[in-house]
């Protein structure tokens, strides 16, 4: 639940207000504390210089916030996005925001939402560091009053957010972030048992590592694999489970720092038993130095990466190097959405889709939908409405404004509305996420580059069951 404080008149105050009422004072304090130098997640708080501004936008490094009132129903309404523009997440972020942005820009189209309330975007950049995305948020919630944000990007960044979120009431939905812990984050008690704050579009990467197992058992037909992983939430919870799935022996599980350049003593401990599948689970910043070196050494083993080093332009680069290796992603399923989505991002956007661009898009919809079910834009209504506005039974929606409107007049008749969105059918569950389908895939030389070559599919329904155990089921689920 919310922490409070009691006012002088005995009433109770929610720490958002309380945040608000004291922005001031902690900015002074800010600027007369002097600086410290330092960067990754010991950096000074940064002060949002939003609401200092009387302008129509505000950016700086790609961070935007657009103040107007609403020309059809009132009090416009502030929607966050925490994307990663910088830091290893930055080739993905540009993607995350435009998808972010074109379901404002759809949402506002087709009339807002209670009545021709229209959103006001908020973007930010979490440079994927932990410490700074915090930061971001807390000050967006003290300055511009968020109930509900779309973000972000590396499960270290999001686990840091969940609970600032939950403990403001404010919504988060999930458009990158991945590791199983986080099925168990944002969870708040209430008057009528646990709700939870804290849902995503993109997969539980227990889904991941059952996909990453198969292609070790089924494809490569591997005896033995050693892992390398990006030492964090994300890279921690994957490997674990990609080596629970695989049926053979794992000789080793090995942690890197992403600020670390130099991976020989890494990749030596990997290889020290000789194992048949390298399983790579890092960032594109990282990974690109540890394929590089790992080609120079000479260490052999079949090289099965990651979702997160899904990036056509690095592949193409090393094309030498990753030729003939595997990689494990999330497969949209092609409906009416995820045709609508690619030509809008790129035609209106002037964006191509990225990684997880199509899940930014979906959350921010769905979180638009479950306002306009409860009626009113406060984080609780959107936690106690999310579910039902993304799932069966219900007539099905699709991307796009004239989509958006008509789920409108379908709620406001009091009919059930079921969202297919561009990254998937966005069924969520009772954890506030989907289960999506997956592919093994082959990276073979082509005409101008690496193509991807699928080699394996898994449909959704194969992991329900297989993701969350009896406990956490019963914890959070009756």
């Amino acid at each position: 639940m919310s922490e409070e404080n009691t006012d002088s008149n005995g009433s109770r105050i929610n720490r958002r207000h309380y945040l608000a009422m004291t922005a001031a004072g902690v900015s002074a304090i800010a600027g007369c504390s002097g600086g410290g130098g330092g960067g990754g997640d010991d950096e000074a708080t940064e002060t949002d210089a939003s609401t200092e501004m009387d302008d129509s936008e505000m950016e700086d490094g790609g961070e935007m916030t657009t103040t107007s009132e609403s020309d059809m129903g009132g009090e416009a309404i502030p929607l966050a996005s925490f994307c990663p523009l910088s830091g290893a997440g930055g080739a993905f972020g540009p993607g995350q925001q435009a998808g972010f942005n074109l379901a404002v820009e759809d949402m506002n189209s087709a009339g807002g939402v209670l009545g021709g309330r229209q959103f006001n975007p908020i973007n930010r950049n979490t440079e994927t560091k932990p410490s700074r995305a915090a930061s971001k948020l807390q000050t967006v919630i003290s300055n511009e009053n968020i109930e509900a944000f779309v973000g972000t990007w590396s499960s270290g960044v999001s686990a840091t957010l969940a609970p600032i979120a939950a403990d403001n009431e404010i919504m988060q939905m999930g458009n990158g972030t991945t590791s199983p812990t986080l099925a168990s984050q944002g969870w708040v008690d209430t008057d009528d048992g646990q709700l939870k704050y804290m849902g995503r579009t993109s997969p539980n990467d227990g889904a991941q590592g059952i996909a990453m197992g198969g292609v070790m058992n089924d494809t490569i037909e591997a005896e033995s694999a050693a892992f390398m992983y990006v030492d964090n939430p994300y890279g921690a919870g994957l490997a674990r489970n990609a080596s629970d799935a695989f049926d053979g022996e794992t000789t080793a599980m090995v942690p890197v720092a992403k600020q670390t350049s130099d991976y020989s003593s890494a990749l030596d401990e990997v290889f020290a038993d000789d194992p048949d599948v390298f399983g790579l689970v890092v960032y594109p910043a990282n990974g690109r130095s540890i394929l590089k070196q790992w080609n120079r050494g000479g260490y052999g083993g079949t090289l099965l990466m990651s979702e997160s080093m899904f990036l056509q332009d690095l592949f193409n680069d090393l094309s030498d190097i990753v030729a003939d290796s595997y990689i494990t992603t999330v497969r949209p399923n092609r409906n009416p959405s995820y045709e609508y989505f690619n030509g809008a991002l790129q035609t209106r956007m002037d964006q191509e889709p990225t990684t997880f661009s199509h899940h930014s898009y979906d959350s921010a919809m769905l979180i638009g939908l479950a306002a306009h079910k409860a009626g009113e834009f406060s984080g609780t209504a959107i936690a106690q409405n999310i579910q039902s506005v993304s799932r069966p039974p219900g007539e099905e929606i699709f991307a796009g404004s004239e989509e958006f409107e008509k789920a409108k007049g379908l709620i406001d008749e009091g009919t059930e509305i079921n969202y297919q969105g561009a990254s998937s059918n966005t069924n969520l569950n009772c954890f506030v996420e989907p289960y999506n389908r997956f592919s093994g895939n082959r990276l073979v030389s082509g005409d101008s580059g690496i193509d991807v070559e699928r080699v394996s599919s898994i449909p959704a329904d194969f992991f329900e069951g297989k993701l969350y155990s009896d406990d956490m089921i019963s914890e959070f689920c009756n």
